[in-house]
């Protein structure tokens, strides 16, 4: 007859054995979810015992974590930005650094008379990116890209739950191809795949083992999406629009390098470690 208290001293302490980096974290969003309360809520029952059926679910998410599957993919869901998005199983999940991209996005977005603007998402996975802007900005409408299918249903579901379907709309394939007919944009934005290939076995389990290849494989380089996209993104931007995209710590010169004259650099926005996490890029030149 464990208290809460209890288990989730139980809990820290073998996730922290078994390598995982944020043990008590993890045992507190489980838990939480179990219980049917917020994080903060179980500090206030301490001292109360979970009825078997609700224990017997901890168990086996507890088993699920110790194999290294991501909390997000347990339960689902997971906050991010100003808003929580349902993730289906084997859709890349968005990371706290990427809200830099969404900050940077809706920062130029809402100093600009545009107003109405019209802005479009390649690889949105679950649609945290492409929500979360247009959470943040009223009026602006917003197309998205995915390769998977999957990834569109599951956007559109997320969609669906904040009362944003009428302001997205969600097109399968390759970067630009399946909107040809969409452009101009007045803002292109990517989370892409920039870890280079033989870094990839060497990731957490948590990404290596469950998170899709493709959502991770930048090249040899790193750098194979993101020069796609600064090479063949122009012609979809309109006269003074911008290009933002993530990348990763080390890159930014290399990415200033590779840009066409069409583009202009304008900021690398960085993270809460200081490093260089966002790449803005302005479109100076018809």
């Amino acid at each position: 007859m464990w208290t809460i208290k209890e288990i989730l001293e139980w809990t820290s302490k073998d996730f922290a054995e078994k390598g995982i980096d944020t043990p008590r974290l993890d045992a507190e969003l489980l838990l939480a979810e179990v219980l049917g309360c917020k994080r903060l809520d179980l500090y206030l029952k301490f001292d109360e015992v979970p009825d078997e059926e609700s224990l017997a679910l901890f168990r086996e998410y507890v088993k699920r974590r110790r194999r290294r599957e991501p909390v997000a993919y347990i339960l689902g869901k997971k906050s991010f930005h100003e808003i929580e998005v349902y993730i289906n199983e084997g859709v890349f999940i968005s990371r706290p650094e990427t809200e830099f991209l969404v900050d940077a996005a809706a920062d130029r977005l809402k100093a600009s008379p545009a107003g109405r603007a019209k802005i479009l998402d390649i690889g949105c996975g679950s649609g945290a990116v492409i929500l979360s802007i247009l959470n943040a900005v009223p009026l602006v409408q917003a197309c998205a890209v995915d390769m998977d299918p999957k990834a569109g249903e599951n956007l559109m579901e997320n969609a669906q739950r904040l009362g944003l379907t009428d302001r997205v709309r969600f097109f399968c394939g390759d970067l630009f191809e399946p909107v040809k007919d969409e452009a101009p944009f007045d803002m292109v934005t990517m989370n892409p795949p920039y870890i280079p290939t033989d870094e990839i076995p060497h990731l957490e389990p948590e990404v290596r083992d469950y998170e899709p290849y493709r959502a991770l494989n930048g090249g040899p380089d790193g750098l194979d999406i993101i020069r796609r996209l600064l090479n063949e993104s122009h012609p979809f931007i309109k006269y003074g629009g911008w290009l933002l995209f993530e990348m990763a710590e080390g890159q930014l010169d290399r990415v200033k390098k590779l840009a066409p004259p069409e583009l202009d650099f304008e900021e690398a926005r960085k993270d809460l470690r200081g490093i260089p996490r966002v790449a803005a890029f302005r479109r100076v030149r018809e």
